[in-house]
């Protein structure tokens, strides 16, 4: 099979387990005695372990084989996933999920650098708004069929389900014989020196600042519509499902919507679509509201992110996957410092404070990403 194809399967399996707490994370606090807010440290723990490995699977993929490093970080994920559904307690809840992140985070990040390696800059952007459906239906399809799970049967068998699944497309990788990474002439360039270029720096503030605004305001997102809108976790699975299929519409338009703006255009736009939804949310509006504002976020999601996702590929051609980790590793490094700063919002009530942040941090991410030029110059 195409090395891409079984990389797009086993990233929209990592795609689940990465976004499939926000819509269970009241069954899992109630199932583990504890609040949203201590129990949505797992999420912050995630996401700093997924956002670290990058330190490591980054320069190794450089050195050796991406496939070689996915598959074998692969089976680490497949189990940890596994024994994440067997704890009993909060804190081996929270480690269980520390250790998945540290494996799972080889998967995506290591799939959009074998698109860095293969796909031209010009056709890069469309094919990133293409791995977007990949990683939107797994979105979808966690906020909808994880909180149906978890409101008929257990989190549990959700967590252990899909943790066996992701053994068939790493099986099929093993079959495959890596090759060494091409267009890397320099594998020695240092994090150091990437960091002190002035292009890189931005990408990488703004992308932190997208991740804990996006994904630290998304954690509790499902808190928040059963308190305001008194809605069971299957209710609010379904609502919470709209923002991966604005994800898909983003990411099926993206070819079309690429001919009528700009990287720049596509940025501001998607800064806008993303923080106009959140101050949505403030007014006490019916649910319909809800929907709209999670269809829209989406949408605006995939138009600001992949703006960012093909620049971060762009920032070295001499070490991509040195250059991409530190992309991923500020962004979930961003994204546990969001979900832990909002979690002492949440547990005192202050939702809308929350969603004042969010909305306005967005809406300036977009339109400073139109200050950066669109590709480094040659």
């Amino acid at each position: 099979m195409n090395p891409l194809i079984l990389l797009f399967i086993l990233s929209f399996l990592v795609s689940v387990d990465v976004r499939i707490l926000s819509p269970v994370l009241p069954s899992i606090s109630d199932s583990l005695g504890s609040t949203p807010g201590a129990a949505g440290l797992a999420m912050t723990t995630y996401s700093f372990a997924y956002g670290l490995g990058q330190l490591f699977y980054g320069p190794l993929s450089d050195r050796s084989s991406r496939i070689a490093v996915v598959r074998a970080a692969g089976i680490g994920f497949s189990a940890l996933t596994i024994l994440s559904a067997l704890t009993v307690t909060t804190w081996q809840f929270i480690a269980a999920r520390l250790l998945a992140g540290a494996f799972a985070s080889a998967v995506i990040p290591l799939t959009l650098v074998y698109i860095g390696d293969t796909v031209e800059y010009e056709r890069r952007q469309v094919m990133l708004g293409r791995f977007s459906v990949i990683t939107a239906s797994a979105m979808a399809f966690s906020a909808s069929i994880g909180g149906t799970i978890a409101h008929f049967i257990s989190w549990r068998l959700m967590l252990l389900g899909y943790g066996l699944l992701a053994l068939i497309p790493l099986g099929l990788l093993w079959r495959i014989a890596p090759s060494t990474p091409t267009g890397v002439p320099d594998a020695s360039t240092g994090f150091v020196e990437i960091l002190r270029n002035r292009r890189a720096q931005f990408v990488y503030a703004a992308v932190f600042i997208e991740g804990s605004l996006v994904w630290g305001g998304m954690t509790y997102l499902g808190s928040f519509a059963i308190r305001r809108y008194d809605l069971d976790q299957f209710g609010v699975g379904m609502l919470i499902a709209l923002y991966g299929i604005g994800m898909m519409a983003g990411g099926f338009l993206m070819g079309r919507i690429r001919r009528l703006l700009s990287e720049n255009g596509l940025a501001a736009l998607g800064g806008v679509l993303m923080g106009v939804p959140y101050l949505m949310l403030i007014p006490k509006w019916p649910p319909v509201t809800f929907a709209i504002s999670m269809f829209l976020m989406g949408l605006g999601y995939v138009s600001l992110h992949t703006t960012l996702q093909v620049r971060g590929t762009e920032i070295s051609s001499a070490a991509r996957g040195k250059a991409f980790s530190l992309f991923t590793f500020t962004l979930f490094s961003g994204m546990a410092a969001g979900s832990a700063a909002f979690g002492r919002l949440v547990d005192t009530g202050r939702y809308e404070t929350m969603f004042v942040i969010a909305g306005f941090g967005l809406i300036a991410v977009g339109l400073a990403t139109t200050l950066s030029p669109p590709r480094p110059a040659s």
